[in-house]
This record gives structure tokens, sequence and C-alpha cells, in this order.
């Protein structure tokens, strides 16, 4: 007889290890594969919104494509577009997330709130402290010029003036004239987002006076990839939210 020289109880020959020894088990394969799948990402650098000696924003998105844009002392800029970079529609999304961190940080309440509706204009529906307001989007650059030269050539640069860069924010605003009543405007600059500085709204309201007034807006924004590129265009609005 075999006793089990932990517990002393009888050992079944046939087992030859007691119930009391902790049992530890291998599965072999006949065949396997282990790997990493990874996901792209993408980086952003960008310079203060105040920077005296001009700002500098170099956006390379997930998609693979590059946007680096820069503004001197002076506000001119420049602004380098290469293939693949999201835009148009499919950008909208990430242009209201950047919106909605931005009104967050400001005290804020936001949520997303229900579908919008192509057919009413409406890229976005938040509700905002209770309130729910209708967001529609426009590009800058609003002509479509820059970005047909960027899908028939795979790269496009743009370049201009302080003044310019505030004349490609009026024609997105002048997109929407007559269109944009009681929403929020927002203004997507994320490919050349060096223009979107601290001053922008004071020069453009100096040549143009304030875009909330004169189309009967909740409020206008202008915003870059990401939050460090966020100002409100106007200061008028409409006391729908507070």
């Amino acid at each position: 007889m075999t006793v089990c020289d932990r517990c002393g109880r009888e050992i079944d020959p046939a087992v030859e290890i007691c119930e009391c020894v902790p049992r530890s088990y291998s599965i072999t394969p006949e065949c396997g594969h282990f790997g990493i799948i990874g996901f792209p990402s993408g980086t952003i650098i960008e310079g203060p919104l105040d920077a005296a000696e001009g700002r500098r924003v170099e956006f390379h998105p997930a998609s693979g494509g590059r946007a680096d844009s820069a503004t001197d002392p002076t506000r001119a800029f420049t602004a380098e577009l290469t293939e693949p970079l999201v835009r148009g529609r499919n950008a909208e999304a990430h242009a209201v997330d950047v919106l909605i961190g931005a009104l967050r940080e400001r005290g804020d309440c936001v949520e997303y709130g229900s579908n919008p509706r192509d057919d009413r204009g409406e890229d976005a529906c938040l509700i905002i402290n209770g309130r729910s307001l209708v967001v529609q989007v426009v590009s800058v650059p609003a002509d479509p010029l820059l970005w047909r030269e960027l899908a028939s050539t795979g790269a496009a640069t743009t370049c201009g003036t302080g003044e310019d860069a505030v004349n490609l924010v009026r024609q997105a605003v002048v997109r929407k004239k007559d269109k944009a009543r009681g929403t929020i405007l927002l203004l997507d600059a994320e490919h050349i987002g060096s223009i979107v500085t601290g001053d922008l709204p004071e020069r453009y309201r100096t040549k143009y006076g304030d875009p909330e007034e004169e189309l009967d807006l909740v409020e206008a924004w202008i915003v870059g990839p990401s939050r460090r590129s966020v100002v409100r265009l106007g200061v008028r609005g409409l006391t729908r939210y507070v």
C-alpha cells in the first residue's frame, strides 16, 4: 500500500498522485499563430495661439497624410497638404468632437442629441446645458480648388497674407448666410490650423463685423485639429443657452 506523504491517505496505484496534490495542465495545439495587431495613430504638434513670432501646426492624422501649416508675425500663412487626408463631410465628426471639448472646458454640459438630418441642414445635434441645438459645419478653405488639386495630384500648397487668412474665414461664413440662422456655426480649419490664432476673431470682426450678429447665430467657432486650436469668432450670440 502506498500512502501520501502530505495527508496520509492511501493512494490509488492507478493514479499514483494523491487528490490533495495541486494539478497543473497544459494544452498543446496542433497548429496556431501568435501575432500583434496594430492600429494607425496620428500626431499633432501645435504652437500657442498667441505666439508673437507666429504659429506652426503639424497635423499627421491616422489616415496617413500630412497637413503642415505655419504663420509668421504678420499672420501670413503657408500650408502644405499631402494625401490621404480625411476632409469634407467625412471630417465633420472630428471637428464637432473638438468643439465639444472646447465647450466642456468652458464649463458647458454637452452631450450628443438626436441623429442629425441632412435635409434640414443638420451636421450635428448637441444638447448643451439642457438645450437642443443644431451645428452646421463648413470647411476652410471653402473654395473647392485646393481640394481638387489635392485629390488629383496627391499634394497641394496654399499660402497668403494675414488678410487672406481673414478672407478665407469670410468665404466660409458667407456659404452659410441665410442657411444657419439659430444654429452653432462651426468652421473646420484642421488642415490649415495655423491660421487659428488668438487675434483672428478681432481681425475678422474689424473687417466684417460679428458673424453671430450678421447671421443670427447661437455662436460661431473656428477649430483646428485639436482643442489647442479653437477660438470663438463672435461675441454677441443668442441667449439660448447660458
